[in-house]
């Protein structure tokens, strides 16, 4: 059992003790060993403690029921939603180049999902680099019905593929130097016409183009790291009290570029145990904050401060700069009033908003970032770090790892230093055990730096395990017997999981599904509660692509602790081809004795009567073995699935035992019990 206090005057004085759920906690896994000096040695890790105490409510939560109880709230529903904007998207971003003749570019652009290999570019950013109309100009707003451009010179859709060639149909494409309708006065309309050949024209009145050039040519599409995976984070202020409803939060970014008194790129939100029966009453949410936050985007998932006055991310520009940010937010009037009239921090307001350009060694070379940073916490948030990875598609694949201090003491965030990599990396995961920083990247390898205090060890490169992949998923480590867990969505037949340890001398795969060719999951790996315990048989579960876009959820086992290189059981979570996941959440409700596992779905969700066509998230069931998915199995309906999930609480107050994602478009927060989604 872990010691959380030692001496007497501890046991008759109130320690508060706050835990944080983020995405990063899902990334490195401390199971139970009887290795007692590997026990010992874990426990000087800020991030073992915060782990143990998630997974360990019966030793110190005050009103924990001793032996399991019948179900808790088992008719509630999805309990509040709040509204994140009309203009963001939690979905793939895609990054272009192209050529046709002398004129060429690149871009990026936001996406809503369409099934079937298409996307809808919901905004979005071109910039030309040669030829002509040497500038950056902002995606026109329409589609995916053919639209006439403000200027009535263009007919395009916005519709891109990422399978197809050409990956641009005939209307495709409309940048402009204006996005409100009338206000642009200059139009760039780039479509396919057929494989290689490609249209470029601009006009600046109705009809009257200066340039027309159709002619052979590549238009390159690439999805970004994490493939828009982002989670919301949660806050408890202390969980040897009752949850509390002003302190508790969730926080998350939006991918959405921010404007003062419009669109917020990061919100937050307390009195979240509210519901029919509530800890909180009756009711939605509050908000406790708005921020618009830089100019560009926070597409990624936050990561918060122990003691949760602090929130790190990532902001990416338009123009491919991005920013570490360290926010430390404020309370009351002058903090925004929703997500869509957002406060600028330290603006009529007491919050402080630092942040670092992440180019190299600080430099202006531009490097997009779409990943989120990975905190190690230290025994004194004075000496926390963080690890965050930024890249570039443009003059072949590229990216850097930077290590940063001054995260959370209230100093400007600094690079310590950065270390070049061959190839686009995933976001950073760290293991205080071995002392490594490990990514995966888009020549389908898994990667690791040693961090050697002011400077990094060369990039140490694993053989190539995926060929064919297009996914860049952080890994998921198993700090206390030192493996590394790897996704990758094909090795140019089959979607694979890889497990090596943190030497990467050696690895064992095991197919997941046939090779997906425009998904990047499956996007990580989860454990069934025997895992983490020792206790029952030990499962590893994964969302894989079964015949390559039919979201199929799989168990492996183990054999004296490697991956077996079979998957034990599967089931389809979709009724047709055409759908992505999200990652899964595994959970054991210890207030239920339940072990349950999440996980929403884009479309064609098999837990729907009839089947159905929309995205849901499911709640699973596998305390007694793998569960069983089809109509009747619970869910709510997810508009286009959902975002990354994570859990606050196993307890049995009303409305506190819950889970937290958004919906991918539509696009809300919401919150729904753990065991009875309807």
């Amino acid at each position: 059992m872990l010691c959380t206090s030692s001496s007497a005057e501890e046991a008759n004085t109130h320690v508060r003790r706050p835990v944080v759920f983020d995405w990063t906690h899902r990334h490195v896994l401390y199971p139970e060993s009887q290795n007692y000096w590997a026990t010992a040695r874990l426990q000087q890790d800020e991030r073992f403690v915060n782990t143990w105490m998630l997974r360990h409510p019966h030793y110190w939560y005050p009103i924990f029921p001793r032996g399991p109880i019948s179900a808790v709230n088992n008719k509630s529903h999805r309990d509040w939603n709040v509204s994140l904007g009309t203009t963001p998207t939690y979905e793939p971003i895609i990054d272009f180049s192209y050529t046709v003749s002398t004129q060429s570019g690149h871009g990026s652009l936001n996406t809503s999902d369409r099934g079937g290999g298409s996307f809808l570019a919901t905004a979005g950013s071109l910039t030309n680099t040669a030829g002509v109309d040497l500038s950056t100009y902002v995606l026109y707003p329409g589609g995916p019905g053919v639209t006439l451009s403000a200027l009535g010179s263009f007919n395009f859709d916005n519709l891109v593929a990422y399978t197809s060639n050409p990956p641009l149909d005939g209307d495709a494409l409309l940048f402009s130097t204006g996005t409100t309708p009338g206000t642009d006065t200059y139009e760039i309309n780039i479509w396919g016409n057929s494989a290689n050949n490609y249209s470029y024209y601009n006009s600046n009145a109705k009809q009257v183009y200066g340039t027309q050039i159709t002619a052979a040519g590549t238009f390159t599409n690439h999805f970004d790291p994490g493939g828009g995976q982002t989670f919301p984070a949660k806050y408890n202020f202390d969980i040897t009290l009752a949850p509390d409803c002003t302190k508790d939060f969730v926080a998350m970014g939006i991918a959405a570029n921010p404007a003062s008194g419009g669109q917020a790129n990061i919100v937050a939100y307390n009195n979240l145990y509210r519901g029919t029966g509530g800890l909180c009453g009756a009711g939605t949410a509050t908000l406790l904050f708005a921020y618009a936050s830089g100019t560009g985007e926070v597409p990624a998932s936050v990561v918060l401060s122990r003691d949760g006055t602090k929130i790190a991310y990532v902001e990416n520009q338009l123009s491919g700069s991005s920013y570490f940010h360290s926010l430390t937010w404020s309370t009351g009037t002058g903090n925004g009033t929703s997500a869509t009239a957002a406060a600028v921090p330290g603006t009529g307001n007491t919050a402080s908003d630092l942040r670092v350009l992440l180019s190299p060694d600080g430099g202006t070379t531009n490097q997009s970032s779409t990943t989120a940073p990975f905190i190690v916490y230290a025994l004194s948030e004075a000496s926390d770090v963080a690890y965050v990875t930024t890249y570039t598609w443009n003059g072949g694949a590229s990216g850097y790892l930077y290590k940063l201090t001054n995260i959370f003491n209230g100093s400007t965030p600094s690079i310590v230093w950065s270390a070049a990599i061959n190839a686009v990396p995933s976001a950073p995961v760290y293991d205080t055990v071995s002392n490594k920083i490990f990514f995966t990247d888009s020549n389908g390898r898994i990667d690791y730096v040693t961090d050697n205090g002011s400077s990094p060890s060369a990039v140490t490169y694993s053989a190539v395990l995926a060929s064919g992949t297009i996914s860049e998923n952080p890994v998921i480590v198993d700090s206390t017997n030192q493996k590394v867990y790897a996704t990758f969505n094909s090795n140019g037949t089959n979607a694979i999981v890889v497990q090596a340890p943190t030497s990467l001398a050696s690895n064992v795969k095991v197919s997941v599904g046939t090779g997906s060719t425009y998904y990047t999951g499956p996007y990580g790996v989860e454990f069934n509660n025997a895992w983490y315990t020792g206790v029952g048989t030990p499962l590893m579960y994964v969302v894989g692509t079964g015949t390559g876009a039919l979201p199929t959820l799989y168990s492996v086992g183990f054999t004296s602790g490697t991956m077996n290189t079979t998957v034990a059981n599967s089931t389809a979570l979709v009724s047709a081809t055409g759908a992505d996941a999200s990652p899964p959440t595994e959970f054991y409700n210890a207030t239920l004795s339940k072990d349950y596992l999440f996980v929403g779905v884009t479309n064609h969700c098999r837990a729907t009567t009839g089947g159905g066509t929309a995205g849901c998230v499911m709640t699973l069931d596998i305390t007694a073995g793998f569960p069983t998915v089809a109509a009747g199995t619970t869910a709510l309906a997810a508009t286009n699935g959902t975002t990354g999930i994570v859990v606050d609480n196993g307890s049995s107050l009303g409305q506190a035992s819950s889970i937290y994602y958004a919906t991918k478009t539509g696009t809300t927060l919401v919150k729904a019990t753990q065991s009875a989604l309807q």
